[in-house]
């Protein structure tokens, strides 16, 4: 058996462990490989994010989130059906296709701007004495937005069918106007019955890799339900806030 340590060899020892950096860790994953990983064994590949991050995977993401974004509006103005005058159908369908291109774009800005500010907010909140730096809590943040893509298809794949068709009668305004408010209404029915339920399974998976991150990230400083926390509530706001802004438009 091993001779117990004197307290001065243990103050030593302990000293030395203090002195030394933690052990590097090699990255395992590319980027697809990792979000093929946060699928099949998130463990281990928030693991491997939170030890070794990286840009890359959240730019995807992003690209990802803005062409679902593309596609979900183009499917969405196949559900219009227009009435009336041709001149005036060719104008209002310009109209339209040139404020769905600026909203996009606004869209992705916007995103950008969200990531950004999220992992600040989660770095600061998640710090727990590790001074873990942003650029880990970034891509941990940007990473965990693969729930949101998957469960956005998932979503578009459920909701689309059950949209239903709007008629625009543009040589009668108030028609038109009406047509769009009961539009509107039912839409916001779908949302709530269908697009909120699946939203809130996205949310609670990707709070649940944002924890996995942010205990990696910091070394284990953070915990997992701190992590879930702040995750959970920072992603809450942001969508309440974007439903909040889509029922004033």
């Amino acid at each position: 058996m091993p001779e117990p340590q004197t307290p001065v060899q243990s103050a030593r020892a302990l000293e030395s462990a203090r002195s030394h950096p933690e052990e590097e860790y090699e990255r395992k994953y590319s980027v697809f490989q990792r979000f093929y990983r946060l699928v099949v064994s998130p463990s281990k590949a928030m693991k491997d994010i939170g030890l070794c991050p990286d840009y890359g995977g959240p730019l995807v993401l992003v690209i990802l989130e803005i062409i679902l974004a593309a596609v979900t509006v183009s499917l969405a103005f196949q559900k219009i059906q227009w009435t009336g005058d041709p001149q005036i159908i060719s104008q209002a369908q310009n109209v339209v296709t040139t404020i769905i291109t600026i909203t996009v774009l606004l869209s992705w800005v916007l995103f950008l701007a969200f990531w950004l500010v999220k992992s600040w907010l989660v770095k600061a909140s998640c710090d727990s004495g590790s001074s873990w730096s942003f650029g880990t809590a970034a891509s941990v943040t940007g990473y965990a937005y693969v729930a949101d893509i998957i469960f956005g298809v998932i979503g578009l794949l459920v909701v689309f069918p059950l949209l239903p068709s709007l008629t625009l009668n543009v040589s009668d305004l108030d028609a038109a106007r009406q047509a769009l408010a009961n539009f509107q209404a039912q839409v916001l029915w779908i949302e709530l019955a269908v697009g909120i339920p699946i939203y809130l399974i996205a949310l609670i998976w990707k709070s649940y890799l944002g924890a996995l991150g942010t205990k990696f990230g910091t070394r284990e400083r953070c915990s997992i339900r701190l992590g879930f926390v702040v995750f959970f509530i920072l992603a809450l706001l942001g969508w309440l806030i974007s439903f909040l802004m889509r029922g004033t438009i």
